[in-house]
């Protein structure tokens, strides 16, 4: 209850920021995305993340030339296609999200943080039919990290979705937890090398998730030790 009345209440104050910051100048421009940042932290539910997708959105139509509003947008609207229930819907969001990645693109081109959600919209593409697009969004996300990784190897998020993908896929089909819980300690590594971005328009998601995902590959692994003693 406390999440929701503080996301409602950052909803207000950015409505007015958005509304406002195109007449003023840069600082007005930071606040604003700051703020909707913050929104962006707290959102949990599908509806969240696209009012806060929207709000990105609407500030990409105003500030043109600046890259994080498309990319964050894409961002929110890629998060709700995997979260989201009907999968009809799956489709048009992940198709938002690439439009809006194409934007973010042309102002900051080779850029390692567009490549990480363009994997991401692979994998939720699967989730329409797993057995027709598994392989093909598989090897598309694969192709995404590792460009990601060459445009800039320090990227924790690239290693947290390839450890993403080495935690979900079976160990039938090449998964594997033990590599996964690698790659997550890998990423959280680097997420404590580049410190601390709050306050910044700095790419910084990821860690909270990384840090959940290595203490369930740790679960799973000690029970698995256990039970093969």
């Amino acid at each position: 209850m406390k999440k929701n009345v503080t996301f409602i209440l950052f909803t207000c104050l950015t409505m007015f920021s958005i509304g406002t910051f195109a007449q003023q100048d840069e600082a007005s421009y930071q606040t604003t995305m700051k703020d909707l940042m913050v929104k962006m932290d707290i959102a949990e539910s599908v509806q969240s993340n696209l009012k806060v997708a929207n709000d990105f959105n609407r500030v990409a139509d105003i500030a043109v030339t600046q890259w994080h509003p498309f990319y964050y947008a894409a961002f929110c609207n890629v998060l709700a296609a995997f979260d989201i229930e009907d999968i009809a819907k799956v489709d048009p969001l992940c198709d938002k999200a690439a439009e809006l990645l194409e934007k973010a693109e042309k102002l900051s081109p080779k850029n390692s943080e567009i490549y990480c959600v363009k994997a991401m919209i692979a994998l939720a593409r699967i989730k329409v039919n797993v057995f027709q697009r598994g392989m093909e969004g598989l090897s598309d996300a694969q192709a995404n990290l590792e460009t990601a990784q060459e445009l800039n190897p320090d990227n924790p998020r690239v290693y947290f979705l390839l450890g993403q993908q080495s935690y979900n896929t079976p160990e039938a089909f090449g998964g594997s937890k033990k590599d996964a819980l690698n790659l997550f300690e890998k990423a959280q590594s680097l997420f404590e090398k580049q410190g601390d971005k709050k306050g910044t328009l700095e790419v910084a998601w990821g860690l909270k998730s990384t840090l959940r995902k290595i203490e369930a590959c740790k679960k799973y692994l000690q029970a698995k030790a256990t039970v093969n003693k």
